[in-house]
């Protein structure tokens, strides 16, 4: 972290645990991890092999987001390479008086290579407030990606929904340099006067899922027949095809499992294999 940044953490009043900014730097060959560096307080477990594709799966030796932590993620996928990115547990975001905790992220994904990022959901306690912001780009039309996130409420049987401070999330998806989806996700129960509980919100539900398909040879109408029949009839979803014919799905749930187990139907969808055909 720089002088400068450290200047800013101190008058937020934030303090990071590790007094550092967390790292994960990680390059995948086919077949194999070829760099991997990493600082607390992540770790990462040895891969499996999985047919064609390389399971990586992040841990983390922390009860989960504090207040003045920064990550950044690097992951890289060289031409040819299969990789699934997963995460151990669900994301934690504690108490956050002041300040906030921050996320970077960046995601290559080569010519003919496929990644699977599918970490479990993230969970914002009380007074939480947390900043993420995920940069992807896609080499060509052969690179495939199925990026998913899924957000609760909060800690529901607590009673602690919506009682967050700040979810915000940014993600940018570039094709050859070129533009291709923009997100940006802000939640600010505590500041905003219309509520998340009704319409144009979360519509009574607890958590919000968005998947993700490009570069898969998916029609929309094929999607929209998985989902209606993988996905239960109590859950709120919807497919959108986006300009560059890439596909992104939502959907809104009472409780997590519906929108894991829809993560998990997903990737078995796309196969664990390059295939000119889904």
């Amino acid at each position: 972290m720089s002088e400068k940044e450290q200047g800013a953490v101190a008058q937020e009043g934030e303090r990071n645990f590790f007094d550092q900014v967390s790292t994960l730097s990680l390059t995948i060959a086919p077949g194999k991890i070829r760099d991997l560096s990493f600082t607390a307080p992540f770790k990462v477990l040895r891969p499996f092999h999985a047919q064609d594709f390389l399971q990586i799966m992040v841990a983390k030796v922390s009860a989960g987001l504090m207040a003045g932590d920064r990550q950044e993620l690097e992951i890289r996928l060289e031409d040819g390479a299969c990789a699934e990115f997963l995460s151990q547990s669900y994301e934690k975001i504690h108490r956050i008086e002041r300040g906030k905790a921050k996320r970077i992220g960046t995601i290559t994904v080569g010519r003919g290579a496929v990644l699977y990022y599918a970490p479990l959901p993230v969970l914002p306690f009380e007074d939480s407030a947390f900043q993420s912001s995920f940069a992807i780009a896609l080499a060509d039309e052969s690179s495939r990606l199925f990026y998913s996130d899924v957000l609760a409420c909060g800690r529901a049987a607590r009673q602690e929904r919506f009682a967050y401070r700040l979810y915000e999330s940014r993600v940018r998806v570039r094709r050859a340099d070129r533009l291709i989806y923009a997100d940006h996700l802000r939640f600010a129960p505590q500041a905003q006067d219309v509520s998340l509980e009704g319409f144009t919100g979360y519509e009574g539900c607890t958590h919000l899922g968005t998947f993700l398909f490009f570069g898969f040879p998916l029609e929309e109408e094929k999607l929209r027949g998985f989902a209606a029949a993988h996905i239960p009839e109590q859950v709120l979803w919807g497919v959108t095809r986006l300009a560059s014919g890439d596909l992104c799905l939502k959907a809104l749930a009472q409780g997590s499992e519906p929108l894991v187990r829809l993560q998990q139907a997903c990737k078995e969808f796309l196969g664990r294999k390059i295939s000119p055909d889904i």
